[in-house]
């Protein structure tokens, strides 16, 4: 059997979801992964543990060919389409409509949400119908999530919206494994000195950066580190903030750049959109018996339950507290990080989600 994974944009950070349900789907399956590209490439974080083939990722008039090319290269028996966007759900479902073989439509964030209607007026380029990731074709793929044979999603939230099943983004816990990074030394190929909470992922306003940079900079000697593109955080507004920036950082590197911090936190903030998502982050911190700081929004509470410490979302004197708390109690935060690696290996490895992943395939194929 195989199964094809469609990513909307494999130059972006959405490919890593994708990617994270090839992975899954490869320990049952032969499996390939295919989207359009830009010019600069593919994401810099993209693991090369998955065959992989793109097309240009280009604008209308010119996408029709981009989007026939994916349509002839999407030839599993199942095709698993990551959001609902042209370039992935679009495309499955033509290619559906001319194999016949079943279309699961992965959701990972409430993209209307990220893209809302009330805003196109005022950011045009939002409803820009020659881009193939136009929030317009979101919007309508969005309505015609019953169009596939199955839903899966990234969290409780988005599965109970489009009455789908959850398949957690889970984590690599043998590539994640803490006993394979020297710390120290990760923490000097970085620069980091002194206490150093890391932020991991794409620094979105939803993902509560700034409520987190805000926490920090009440904290003496204590470095807030971000992973960030050029364009990230670079306003005015944020200067005077204790953060350090940190280039993307390949997938081979970063279980040392997760080792070198003292925690990590995860302050989503309770939006539409924070609600509904799931951080995929988390699961790689927990992987590396990382203490963790979170909020109580989305499944945090329920996937960080016994090993991680919880605050009030968007509330920064608490989110101080607990990093605070985490910082001057070593062998708490310690038992703390034991504690989600061991959780993180007996229900969110990639083993584990390929196995909620392959009941949802024999479910369509049946």
């Amino acid at each position: 059997m195989k199964v094809t994974v469609l990513g909307h944009d494999l130059s972006s950070n959405a490919v890593m979801r994708a990617h994270r349900l090839a992975r899954a789907a490869a320990t049952f399956a032969d499996v390939e992964l295919i989207g359009p590209v830009k010019r600069r490439g593919p994401w810099g974080a993209l693991p090369e543990d998955v065959p992989v083939t793109t097309v240009r990722n280009r604008r209308f008039p010119d996408f029709a060919s981009s989007f026939l090319d994916l349509v002839d290269l999407a030839t599993g028996d199942v095709l698993v389409a990551c959001k609902p966007q042209l370039a992935s759900f679009g495309v499955a479902l033509v290619a559906s409509e001319r194999r016949s073989v079943p279309v699961v439509l992965d959701v990972d964030d409430l993209d209307v949400a990220l893209a809302p209607r009330e805003a196109w007026a005022g950011n045009p380029s939002m409803a820009d119908l020659t881009r193939p990731a136009s929030a317009v074709f979101v919007s309508l793929l969005t309505r015609a999530t019953g169009a596939a044979r199955a839903v899966t999603a990234s969290s409780s939230a988005l599965a109970h919206r489009f009455h789908g099943t959850v398949v957690h983004h889970g984590a690599d816990t043998d590539r994640f494994d803490p006993r394979l990074v020297d710390a120290d030394a990760a923490r000097g190929a970085l620069g980091f000195s002194g206490p150093t909470v890391l932020f991991n992922g794409t620094p979105r306003a939803h993902k509560g950066v700034r409520e987190l940079a805000e926490a920090v900079s009440r904290l003496s000697g204590v470095t807030l580190a971000v992973t960030c593109r050029p364009e990230d955080l670079a306003g005015d507004d944020w200067r005077g903030l204790p953060i350090r920036r940190v280039p993307l950082v390949p997938y081979p590197d970063v279980p040392a750049l997760l080792a070198a911090a003292d925690l990590v936190a995860v302050p989503q903030l309770d939006t539409e959109a924070g609600r509904h998502q799931m951080p995929m982050k988390v699961y790689d911190a927990m992987a590396m018996a990382r203490p963790i700081v979170a909020t109580s929004v989305s499944d945090l509470p329920d996937v960080l339950d016994g090993c991680g410490l919880l605050v009030p979302p968007g509330e920064v004197h608490a989110l101080t507290g607990a990093i605070d708390d985490l910082l001057s109690q070593p062998d708490e935060a310690s038992r703390l990080g034991a504690a989600a690696r061991a959780r993180c290996a007996a229900r969110y490895s990639i083993g584990r989600v390929g196995e909620a992943l392959a009941a949802v395939v024999d479910q369509v194929l049946a």
